[in-house]
């Protein structure tokens, strides 16, 4: 640990810089685990094969529906 307080870190864009280098590749390191290895992705964009509020849709087009609309509501919070 370099004797670095939480204090003696900018706010801002001055901070990314301010933090060591291996924090930063440890923070990047930790991003790519998550990306990759815990919550990989299917076919589907957003379907991380957790369910749906605790139930799992095992009707394919009822399944193909919901990704759809959710990805459409996303778009929509982009405009």
């Amino acid at each position: 640990s370099n004797n670095l307080k939480f204090s003696d870190i900018p706010t801002g864009i001055g901070g990314l810089f301010a933090v060591p280098t291996a924090g930063l590749a440890q923070i990047l390191a930790f991003c790519a685990l998550v990306e990759l290895a815990w919550l990989p992705a299917s076919q589907y964009d957003g379907d991380y094969g957790v369910g749906y509020f605790g139930t799992n849709v095992e009707d394919p087009e009822e399944k193909a529906r919901k990704l759809n609309a959710e990805l459409n509501n996303g778009r929509a919070a982009m405009l």
